[in-house]
């Protein structure tokens, strides 16, 4: 953020795009995201569905807004299948230290969770998740290949949709028409996709998710019915059903 403030007027002639971005910091800046509570969302009807002991772990980086939105959207999708559920949330505070990552899993397991996700960017995640014989559902790449024998899905960005509309913009002078110069692809554009099932998760309950993301694309359902994009950025509380608190701003 702070280096395209910095940058950006003094090349007007050039086009910079800020990776979730929440502003609009210069004439010449625009932003990028992808929907990934959408996924998160049907990640969380999986889990609802799979868990037994009504404990759900969530291990998260840092509370960014994508993040915050993640989570809730996730607990959502816990809500609508399991009433009873919980989703527990521990802090990490990077998002790449794989061993802090590896104590935050531990002690949400140890708390009675028998499944677990995240937002961070190692695989110590999944690899205690199947040290620990905990279900996992992975976020940023398909790691069925590490865990196999624990994984159930996982949420994963697919960015050559996005950047090649925002490029074929570019090219062809109408970035600027663009809204606000923000690009935000989800479902239905190809910007996000859940994995893969893996074998532990039963029929009736995958047909259930492609049912729900039929709905999702066909915009049958909205995950935050009541918020406009321009309300998700200020997103800063945990939905009823999570456990955990956020920093204090």
């Amino acid at each position: 953020m702070n280096a395209i403030k910095e940058v950006a007027p003094e090349y007007p002639d050039v086009t910079f795009m800020w990776g979730s971005g929440t502003e609009k910091l210069a004439t010449n800046a625009g932003s990028y995201y992808g929907r990934m509570y959408e996924g998160m969302y049907l990640a969380g009807i999986v889990a609802g569905n799979m868990t037994k002991t009504e404990r759900i772990a969530f291990a998260a980086a840092l509370p960014s807004l994508q993040v915050i939105i993640g989570i809730n959207a996730f607990a959502r999708g816990v809500a609508s299948s399991n009433p009873y559920a919980k989703v527990y949330v521990e802090w990490i505070g990077d998002w790449y230290d794989p061993e802090k990552e590896r104590a935050v899993a531990l002690s949400l397991i140890h708390k009675g969770c028998d499944i677990i996700t995240h937002a961070s960017n190692s695989d110590a995640i999944g690899q205690i998740a199947d040290e620990m014989g905990t279900y996992f559902i992975s976020a940023g790449s398909d790691s069925g290949r590490i865990s196999s024998r624990v994984y159930l899905t996982g949420v994963n960005w697919d960015i050559e949709p996005m950047m090649t509309d925002i490029v074929e913009s570019v090219h062809n002078g109408t970035w600027d028409s663009r809204p606000g110069q923000e690009w935000g692809y989800g479902l239905a554009e190809g910007g996000v996709k859940l994995t893969p099932f893996g074998n532990l998760v039963p029929g009736n309950v995958r047909s259930f998710v492609d049912e729900k993301q039929k709905e999702i694309v066909q915009k049958k359902i909205a995950i935050f019915p009541n918020l406009s994009d321009e309300e998700l950025k200020t997103m800063y509380y945990l939905e009823p059903n999570v456990v955990g608190e956020l920093p204090k701003l």
